[in-house]
């Protein structure tokens, strides 16, 4: 521990030292960094805060305390919220009275009440609320999310059949902003690729394994074999959409452009992020607009992927 603490000299900006030496000390003496950081938390906004830059070398335990520590600095001072919500109608009667809303506002105390139930919120029917928006979020009949192969969720390519359904997937955003803001428990599981879109992380083709494992399959044995005059693919893809194909280019000219032994994970990595991006494009960002107003992305993307899970 002496060595560890005599390396370290207190600097405006933290660790002074440069960028490799930076990492190569943190990884050599991860375990005890973490350490003194769980006795003394304030050291990662002090002598410690490069490791915030490098998150991959701090203790889940020692993220989420940062996390939850700079989201109590929010100034908190915004009044509360009350909303009354019939339960047959909960998604619409919520979204109606949390739309007009400002960031600062949903930062106040939330209060709930059932339209002809008894009782006054201490945090029971709160807990009701979010359990059962948890239920609505991903109820078919909204059409914005879909079930994956491994029971988790992302959007729905098609959801445009709901004529409001950038609105709702803001509103959605700002919910579950809203749950983790509290400290809440929300019974959400989104799929990998999401996760990482929530954290503006690429996705990847392995990614697709939980999303499509039967096309999962297909593009990893096209990775693992020759596929020289075995496949007949372009640099092109298929969007079905109610019926009607649109053929899409993954890059210019990709109508012409043959897949090849050469070029092939070029494709597969194309055709992933087509298949778990593109298409969702518009609901990634509508739900990333409620999202961050309440969870600033900074501190979100302290953490990753399966940490989120």
């Amino acid at each position: 521990e002496s060595s560890c603490s005599s390396s370290l000299t207190k600097s405006q900006d933290g660790l002074s030292t440069n960028p490799s030496e930076l990492v190569q000390f943190m990884k050599q003496y991860k375990l005890i960094l973490n350490y003194l950081i769980k006795q003394n938390p304030e050291l990662l906004e002090g002598t410690f805060s490069s490791m915030t830059k490098y998150p991959t070398l701090l203790d889940f335990d020692v993220k989420r305390s940062f996390f939850r520590s700079q989201l109590s600095k929010e100034d908190r001072h915004f009044g509360g919220i009350s909303l009354k919500v019939r339960r047959d109608r909960l998604f619409e009667d919520s979204y109606h009275q949390i739309k007009p809303r400002t960031a600062d506002e949903l930062k106040g105390r939330l209060t709930i009440q059932f339209v002809n139930e008894p009782g006054i919120d201490a945090g029971g029917l709160l807990k009701d609320w979010y359990q059962e928006l948890s239920r609505q979020i991903f109820n078919p009949g909204y059409a914005l999310f879909i079930q994956s192969a491994d029971s988790a969720f992302q959007p729905n390519k098609d959801s445009q059949v709901n004529a409001h359904h950038l609105d709702f997937f803001e509103f959605c955003g700002r919910v579950i902003g809203k749950a983790i803001y509290d400290g809440a428990n929300m019974d959400v599981h989104f799929t990998r690729s999401f996760y990482k879109h929530i954290l503006g992380k690429r996705v990847v083709w392995k990614d697709m394994e939980a999303v499509d494992p039967e096309y999962y399959k297909n593009l990893k044995w096209m990775l693992d074999n020759d596929i020289t005059d075995v496949m007949d693919l372009n640099f092109i893809a298929e969007v079905n959409s109610f019926g009607v194909v649109k053929v899409i280019e993954l890059i210019p000219g990709g109508t012409d452009i043959l897949v090849t032994e050469e070029n092939k994970h070029k494709y597969v990595q194309l055709i992933s992020e087509f298949k778990m991006t593109a298409t969702i494009e518009k609901q990634i960002q509508a739900f990333l607009k409620g999202f961050y107003e309440l969870i600033p992305k900074k501190f979100i993307s302290l953490f990753n992927e399966i940490e989120l899970a």
